[in-house]
């Protein structure tokens, strides 16, 4: 028999949802400052190994350790800033080209429509000029063409701007998170002392990390060596937003194949032929990775369903943006992992996880 009232059950299920929302809302309002420590915590979880390895081998203390584990990590933010410098400038070079491109397409759209619809095939009506006519539809046609070749123009700039931008506000904001990962790391608790469920967490995240960027490693360094091969200009970028990409689950490698199209479909020099070659083969890269070498090599490593990560996904980059959908996955793997360690929350572990014959033969022992 139930010792408590009918309406205890009510009232405790309106106080967590209203605890819930005034948890979502902090999180988003405090994004600032939790996304950069969060993203230290899970990089310190992926290189505590490297920590931990130095301790044991070399015999050196923590100050020193996590002082080599920190020059190591801002050598890798060097080579990322020159990367992205050399990127920058070869955007900076070939902007030019690209734009001179778009005109081109567009007169020879508009010498096109002219040689299909002759002046002589169009409506004509009076006009003050000396030649006392003038052809409605090609005019109008022009003026489309002019306005679509201008938008266009306005949108490649617009891109290179956005696109240089965001490269460089990612490694201000990785100088950030390194400053985070050494504090966090001179404090690191010992894995002999973490709890069962804050172990479990470290390991399924470390375990995650790890065989993602090596995926992502291999995807981006072939993505980029492809296009390189195909003479598209800022390949380098395209493989280092390729590698990136590929952590945010389902979108981002799409997006990551989408990005080169412009610059491939507007090569000055390129015939149709090789358009279609270079898209099939960067096309081809990103379904091998995404639906043969990856499910093979990670298998079941966050142990969540497709769907929960989609889900997953959109929210945290309602949330934090594109580095919310970056975290999505291993954000939500940890959640579960948390809900399993209590009774009362397995049920919603049983959901993130797509158990639902869990959740179904759970409820007669529930309504018992």
């Amino acid at each position: 028999m139930d010792s408590n009232p009918p309406y205890a059950r009510i009232q405790t299920f309106c106080l967590a949802v209203i605890a819930t929302a005034v948890l979502i809302y902090l999180v988003f309002w405090l994004q600032p400052v939790l996304v950069p420590f969060v993203v230290a915590l899970f990089v310190v979880s992926g290189i505590t190994p490297i920590l931990e390895w130095l301790e044991k081998r070399l015999g050196v203390n923590r100050l020193i350790a996590a002082g080599i584990t920190f020059l190591l990590g801002l050598a890798l933010m060097v080579i990322l800033g020159f990367c992205i410098w050399l990127s920058v400038l070869q955007m900076a070079e070939q902007g030019e080209a690209y734009r001179d491109r778009v005109k081109e397409l567009v007169a020879k759209a508009q010498e096109q429509y002219a040689e299909w619809f002759p002046p002589d095939s169009t409506e004509e009506v009076s006009t003050d000029g000396p030649e006392g006519t003038v052809p409605v539809e090609n005019s109008k046609a022009d003026d489309n063409l002019t306005k679509f070749g201008s938008f266009l123009d306005t949108q490649l700039r617009s891109g290179l701007a956005t696109l240089s931008s965001e490269l460089f506000s990612l490694v201000t904001t990785s100088m950030v998170v390194l400053i985070y990962v050494f504090f966090i790391l001179l404090g690191s608790v010992d894995t002999k002392t973490k709890s069962h469920s804050f172990a479990l967490i470290d390991e399924q995240v470390r375990s995650y990390l790890s065989l993602k960027t090596l995926i992502s490693i291999i995807t981006g360094g072939i993505f980029g060596l492809t296009l390189w091969l195909f003479g598209v200009p800022m390949a380098l970028t395209f493989g280092l937003l390729a590698f990136l990409l590929n952590f945010i689950p389902n979108v981002g490698p799409i997006v990551g194949t989408v990005l080169p199209l412009p610059f491939i479909l507007l090569s000055p020099d390129g015939s149709i032929g090789w358009m279609i070659a270079a898209i099939i083969s960067i096309t081809v890269i990103q379904l091998i990775s995404g639906n043969v070498v990856e499910p093979k090599i990670m298998g079941s490593s966050s142990d969540l369903h497709p769907v929960v990560i989609l889900l997953a996904l959109m929210f945290w980059g309602m949330m934090w943006g594109i580095t919310g959908m970056f975290l999505a996955t291993p954000i939500t793997a940890g959640l579960k992992i948390v809900f399993e360690s209590f009774e009362s929350t397995k049920p919603i572990a049983a959901v993130f996880a797509g158990r639902w014959n869990e959740i179904m033969s759970a409820r007669p022992t529930m309504d018992s």
